[in-house]
């Protein structure tokens, strides 16, 4: 996968290729997701649309893991669930990637991150380990640079 084509996508046309492209690298790369989309008979042969990539069910990531064959994880998120109940796990084998994907995402809709102030306020989350997005607002908070940036959780006065 050419990752800088992904970043630099400027159409449907062009999405829509590339969520081809990485529909099948996905089938060919991850053995759950290629067994999931054999049982429903559907092959990257099969699949020329957008509308035509199945996706799989959330409890997989519950009862699987989802990772490229060969791929270490390094880090796993965990969904926040219910007390007592199985959490899905996403597994990170490249956090590089992963960063630079949400910075990206961020920036496309905010601006530059080291233009703002990030002020976050979590309940709930930042008492749980495996949260992606107290990452994502940790390593957002960093980029910023600003002073006043942070969690604001135990001090809302400040806030």
């Amino acid at each position: 996968m050419n990752y800088d084509r992904i970043f630099s996508i400027s159409s449907t046309r062009e999405f829509e290729k590339i969520s081809l492209e990485v529909f099948r690298h996905q089938y060919h790369h991850v053995a759950i997701y290629r067994k999931f989309c054999d049982l429903l008979k559907i092959s990257p042969h099969t699949v020329t649309q957008l509308s035509q990539i199945p996706f799989l069910p959330i409890e997989f990531f519950k009862s699987h893991a989802i990772i490229t064959q060969g791929e270490k994880p390094q880090i796993t998120f965990t969904s926040s669930g219910t007390t007592g109940a199985v959490t899905s796990k996403h597994l990170v084998s490249d956090l590089n990637w992963y960063e630079k994907s949400f910075n990206h995402a961020f920036e496309s809709f905010y601006g530059k991150i080291q233009d703002l102030v990030i002020l976050a306020l979590l309940p709930s989350y930042l008492e749980r380990e495996g949260s992606s997005l107290v990452y994502m607002v940790h390593h957002l908070i960093q980029k910023s640079g600003h002073p006043e940036s942070g969690f604001y959780l135990e001090n809302l006065e400040k806030l």
